[in-house]
């Protein structure tokens, strides 16, 4: 792989249209290259899909890219993202889970549609698998059909009117406890980092995932302004933590986070690319 080049930045938050992204795995690596990020890492919701084109996009641009993953778990009734870093693609063990994942996704989504249905709101389960195409499906996907009918004006729209945690369509997914997470993840060959750890506005739980085999948390991020990112990064050095970081960015059609925004030091992935050599 690609030796870091001086002085450049990297993007370890990243999503594709291999879940709820709007850019093509090989499109978010072309974006990376253009914006002179040296590394980058792929990390799809609960999906593996899209990391081997990204690897092949990587090495014809001379960005490196990281096989990543995020992981939909729940902790004390909060929903808890998991980030794995090097997880084997192929991994027999993650490939079954994920599977699992995808079944049950399915399952909500069909159970979304019903909802609406039952509130007046005309779409089909076929919409939404169209939209979704090859990807993981989500509510992102059911948000998107509902703009393409013209009954939402916008994604945020879909999800404080429908979609939405207390809204009348939102469906409970099935998910892990952050400590499965973290053993699949290490099963694989990876490591777990605690993802965007201030949207869940509950720190109290983070020496708890640290005793279940947390390796790192998230201290940049879009959401994170300075002084989540400076007690984040004094959370990592108290616990012994890897810190990591990335725009999260789910393309231009999905929000705000804008790939490469958010400026990582090269050295967050060195001391990863350490504390997986020693976990050896």
């Amino acid at each position: 792989m690609p030796a870091h080049r001086a002085n450049t930045y990297i993007d370890l938050h990243l999503h594709s249209t291999k879940s709820d992204g709007s850019f093509s795995p090989t499109q978010v690596v072309q974006r990376a290259a253009e914006v002179g990020l040296s590394a980058i890492s792929l990390t799809d919701h609960d999906s593996v899909a899209g990391v081997r084109e990204a690897q092949n996009a990587g090495r014809e641009v001379g960005v490196e890219v990281i096989p990543g993953i995020e992981l939909s778990t729940q902790e004390a009734r909060t929903d808890v993202h998991i980030l794995g870093y090097f997880v084997d693609p192929d991994h027999s063990d993650l490939l079954a889970w994920l599977q699992q994942f995808q079944e049950a996704r399915f399952k909500r989504a069909e159970k979304i549609v019903e909802k609406l249905n039952r509130l007046g709101v005309r779409i089909t389960m076929s919409q939404v698998l169209h939209r979704a195409g090859n990807a993981a499906i989500g509510r992102p996907h059911v948000a998107d059909v509902l703009v393409e009918e013209g009954i939402v004006f916008s994604h945020d729209q879909a999800f404080q009117k429908y979609l939405g945690y207390g809204r009348p369509a939102y469906q409970p997914k099935f998910t892990l406890t952050p400590g499965e997470a973290v053993e699949i993840i290490h099963a694989a060959g990876g490591l777990g980092s605690l993802a965007h750890p201030i949207l869940y506005r509950r720190d109290a739980l983070i020496p708890d995932l640290i005793g279940q085999g947390l390796d790192g948390i998230e201290v940049l991020h879009t959401k994170h302004d300075t002084a989540a990112v400076r007690r984040y990064s004094a959370m990592a050095k108290h616990y012994g933590l890897l810190p990591t970081g990335g725009s999260d960015c789910h393309g231009d059609s999905r929000g705000n986070p804008v790939l490469g925004t958010v400026p990582v030091p090269s050295a967050f992935l060195d001391a990863m690319k350490d504390a997986k050599s020693n976990h050896r």
